[in-house]
């Protein structure tokens, strides 16, 4: 860089070496400070605004699980356990998805009426505080003995009902006998011949019975060729044992999917790739359609030795000093499964869960999304893997999918 030598004009004068260049500064217009001004006052707000829900939110929640912890020991408890997830720990429902318990027509009808659905279940539209929802909650006959189910239904009657009834274990003995073999409530149109005065009901929707197509029953019953059938290992109603896994309610999308990994090579286990090399992709949606559409009682229970107050821990709430998420933060709430990538572990066999982990865990098994599985089940101790899986066989089955919802879920037709 060279400059003029104002005494001597016309000569070029390098500069020195301790030269530093500069320019004239301008200064910013003053609209422009003000609109900058303007516009971190306003950030600032919506900072703050948004930081006052999450707070306001957050406080909700953690009143309402206080609440039902310092509730009577036993309904608290179970409560947290099997309904928190669905319904909330303050009972508020998730809106449009899961209907509420604070304040609802059944939590008011009394113990009973609660014990009632608990032991069936619900299948089809319900309509709860004036808005209607797609029930599809599951029995839970299975899963809780007569003293938990009495236990429970009390302390949602007194809770969200403000009820004072309490229901003794023999009469939740004796709706168990009324009620054994009756399936599910069919939608709240069936449940306002069990509730007095109960606001008109949405009718349960008109099911064509398409039957099961020959081929895919002799695929399940029979098998093909030197393909043998599914029912051989799985059982005739999908429902597994030991380290053969339920298929019962595992979503279309995801029974799909696998099935086509096995065939591909992208999951490996010798004797379902042999099988799933023998399908075309008709009997392979035909496969997933059927086990996809049953509702069957579980045969799963914790067969591990494993702590299933911490398997409840990780599956609520993770553990993050492992860097370890809930398991039902991805699988739904109560394990029921979301879409075709993330699926049921509700009442699924304990062996198999454990041994799924370990392969994910040794780099056996890699075909979760994003490898989640794959970094999740390396974190997890043995025991706790022993503990989950344990607790998730613990858990009522997977309620049964409604083929429209399914097909919205995972962008695909309906095909049941």
């Amino acid at each position: 860089m060279t400059r003029i030598n104002k005494q001597k004009p016309g000569k070029i004068v390098k500069p020195g070496e301790d030269f530093e260049p500069w320019e004239s500064h301008n200064p910013v217009p003053l609209p422009l400070i003000w609109i900058a001004v303007a516009l971190g006052i306003w950030g600032t707000a919506l900072l703050l605004q948004e930081q006052d829900s999450k707070v306001v939110a957050q406080a909700e929640r953690e009143a309402g699980e206080a609440a039902a912890h310092d509730a009577a020991e036993g309904g608290a408890a179970l409560f947290l356990a099997n309904c928190s997830t669905c319904h909330q720990p303050n009972g508020a429902g998730v809106r449009l998805a899961v209907p509420p318990l604070q304040d609802s027509e059944f939590a008011k009808a009394g113990p009973g009426v609660v014990a009632q659905i608990m032991l069936r279940g619900i299948d089809g539209p319900i309509r709860v505080k004036g808005f209607t929802y797609d029930g599809h909650m599951p029995s839970f006959a299975e899963a809780l003995d007569d003293a938990e189910v009495a236990q429970l239904a009390s302390y949602v009657g007194a809770r969200f009902g403000g009820g004072e009834t309490v229901l003794a274990p023999a009469e939740a003995a004796q709706l168990r006998m009324t009620h054994s073999g009756s399936g599910s409530w069919q939608g709240g149109a069936e449940l306002a011949s069990l509730v007095a005065d109960l606001p008109p009901q949405p009718p349960m929707p008109a099911t064509a019975e398409a039957g099961l197509d020959p081929a895919i029953s002799d695929l399940i019953f029979a098998g093909k060729g030197d393909v043998w059938s599914c029912a051989s290992c799985h059982g005739g109603l999908g429902q597994g044992a030991e380290n053969t896994p339920r298929l019962a309610g595992l979503s279309q999308g995801y029974i799909a999917k696998q099935l086509h990994d096995f065939r591909q090579g992208e999951r490996h286990n010798e004797h379902m790739s042999f099988v799933a090399k023998g399908l075309d992709d008709a009997e392979i949606d035909g496969l997933a359609a059927y086990y996809a559409g049953l509702r069957v009682d579980s045969t799963a229970q914790p067969a591990l030795g494993g702590d299933l107050a911490r398997g409840e821990q990780i599956a609520l709430q993770g553990d993050w000093g492992l860097g370890v998420p809930a398991c039902f933060s991805c699988h739904g709430p109560s394990g029921f499964g979301v879409g075709a990538e993330f699926p049921a572990l509700a009442a699924q066999q304990p062996a198999y869960v454990a041994s799924q982990l370990a392969a994910w865990a040794g780099g056996h098994r890699n075909n979760s999304p994003l490898g989640l599985m794959d970094r999740i089940s390396e974190a997890l101790p043995e025991a706790d893997r022993r503990a989950v899986s344990d607790y998730l066989a613990s858990l009522p089955a997977v309620p049964a999918p409604e083929p429209q919802a399914m097909a919205r879920i995972e962008g695909g037709e309906d095909e049941l």
